[in-house]
Parts: structure tokens; sequence; C-alpha cells
């Protein structure tokens, strides 16, 4: 067989194309390092404060209501003055007086002309008063912790200073010679008293500044018409109540004070009183111990409604907040 020149230089060739071939597959299903795609940059959150979002919708106010509904109420017109034109001039001054029939048209009216006084009956120290329109008869003391006691008044006035400085109903009574029971209904009248002159003279108060806190006390009180006096006495050892107080840091003047639980009903209960004795146009700065029931009480009195922008082109319009 001869030796085919040409022949040799194609297998040759060949055989180098295949080691090309075998070689490029080799190294297409070898497992080297892939080329790493671009990590995708995580956007970093700011750190600035963004605004507080608000509430979609006003947190309930049982107090609000109620001044809403006596509000929409017209004050009715105040009666006619009455000027006695017979008889000699008065010498007693009845101006502050008024007339505690719920069926008088000058209930209420105080300056009037229609009360005058009646003379000491029985020889008692009070003065009595009489309506002129309705013919009613009452003590001058009506209306105040001395009306219908039998004590004396400067000894009332040693009681409730006793109670006030922390001693006992039944140490009272024993000091002073009287019924435990008696001691009992004259706190509560002097607090419910206290209570009334408060609110009628505290308003339009105006501070930089209101403390809200609340305070786990013991209590020696409890409230009146739940048990009888003598349960009443009995278990008047530490009762344990939360405290509400709102102050004047700057002034300490007391604004309001309060005794219930620990729920948002209280803390609306005493943002309310807050702002009844706050001026209308006093917005203070506030400062709590972190209840978070304070903000919704707060926004409930103090905020406004805010229509937030929209952020897209389509969609529901946004609630105000």
């Amino acid at each position: 067989m001869g030796y085919d020149r040409h022949f040799h230089d194609l297998l040759l060739l060949g055989l180098l194309w295949l080691c090309v071939i075998l070689y490029w597959q080799w190294t297409r299903g070898r497992p080297g390092k892939r080329q790493a795609k671009p990590a995708k940059q995580t956007k970093r959150r700011s750190k600035a404060p963004k605004p507080f979002p608000g509430l979609t919708h006003k947190s309930h106010c049982a107090a609000c209501e109620h001044t809403q509904e006596s509000a929409l109420q017209a004050p009715s017109c105040p009666p006619p003055l009455i000027v006695a034109s017979r008889g000699r001039r008065r010498e007693v001054d009845t101006q502050h007086h008024f007339c505690p029939h719920p069926r008088c048209d000058y209930r209420g009216w105080v300056g009037r002309g229609n009360i005058r006084a009646n003379g000491h009956p029985g020889g008692e120290r009070w003065r009595q008063l009489q309506c002129v329109v309705c013919h009613t008869y009452f003590l001058e003391t009506h209306g105040t912790p001395l009306y219908g006691k039998r004590v004396p008044p400067e000894r009332l006035v040693w009681v409730v200073g006793a109670l006030v400085e922390g001693l006992g109903i039944r140490a009272v009574a024993r000091v002073f010679e009287v019924d435990p029971n008696t001691v009992l209904h004259g706190l509560v009248e002097v607090a419910d008293h206290a209570a009334a002159f408060s609110r009628y003279f505290l308003h339009d108060v105006r501070v930089t500044q209101v403390q809200l806190d609340e305070l786990f006390a013991l209590l020696s009180a409890v409230k009146a018409g739940e048990i009888s006096d003598t349960e009443a006495i009995q278990r008047l050892s530490h009762a344990p109540h939360w405290v509400w107080v709102a102050i004047d840091p700057v002034s300490k003047l007391l604004l309001t004070i309060n005794v219930g639980d620990r729920t948002l009903v209280m803390a609306q209960c005493v943002v309310h009183q807050v702002a009844q004795v706050l001026a209308p146009d006093c917005v203070p700065l506030f400062l709590t111990d972190g209840f978070k029931e304070y903000m919704r009480a707060l926004l409930t009195h103090y905020g406004h409604w805010v229509q937030p922008s929209r952020r897209q082109a389509t969609g529901p319009v946004p609630k105000p907040r």
C-alpha cells in the first residue's frame, strides 16, 4: 500500500479539530467561577423622625357628648326683676341667695329681688329666708355643709381639719365626742361642696405646662351610697385605687384630681376636666408618664383634622387624620 501524504495531513487536521472540540466541551462543563451579578442596592432607612400619622376616627369621650347636648339647649331668659314698692326698705342683704324650689321660675337666679329675710325661727342661729314668688321658706345655710347640722360650726371646722391632717374617722369621733356616722356624712358633704366650689371658681386658667400622672395609692375613703354607713366605716382602712392628678408644675396649681381605674375612659375624663378648666385658646405643654392612652385623649380634645394629600394619581382619597 503506498503512502498518501494528503490523507495523512487530513487525518492530522481531523485529530487536532477533535482535540479542540473535546477541550472546549471539557472547559464548558467544568464548574468554574461564574460572574457575580451586581447586588441590589438596599435603601437605607432614614433616621429622621417621621411625623405622627394620627387617627382616622375620633376617640369616644362621654363627657364631651354630654357637654354638647347641654350646649344645644338655649339658655333661658332671666326672670323679671322684683322691686319692693311697699313697706320699709329691706335691711338684710339677700342678693347672694336664690330660691331652691325646683318648680320656681326664680330657682338658681340671684339678685332678682325675690328673696326676703324672715327672722330667726325658734331663736336658732341661722336666719330664715323666703321666696316671695313661690312662698318657699329655707335657711340661709341651704346648699352649704352647715345645712341641717346640729353640731356647732366651729366644731365642724375642727372635725374637717382633723380629717385633713390624716386622723381617722373613729379617732375624730372619740376626740370631739360625736357619732362616727356624723363624721362620715360631714366628710362627704364637705368634699362635694369643695368640688362644686372649685368647678365654679377655677376656670379660664392660663398655664404653660400641665403634668398628668396617675398614682397607685391607698385611700381611706369609699363612695357614699354603695354600702351602709357602718360597713363603710369598717372598710375605710386602706382600699387601693388609682389617683389621677393634673397639676401645673410651675405654680403648683392642682387643676383636677380623680379616682378610677387606669383605662382610656379615665384618661378621657381627666383630660376633659383639664380642658374645661383652661382658657379656650390655651394649649399648654402636656407632660405624662408614658401612659399611651393619654395620646388618644389629648388628640380627642386638642387635635384637629387634616386631609392628607394623594400619593398616587388613582385610587381612593386618604382618610382625614
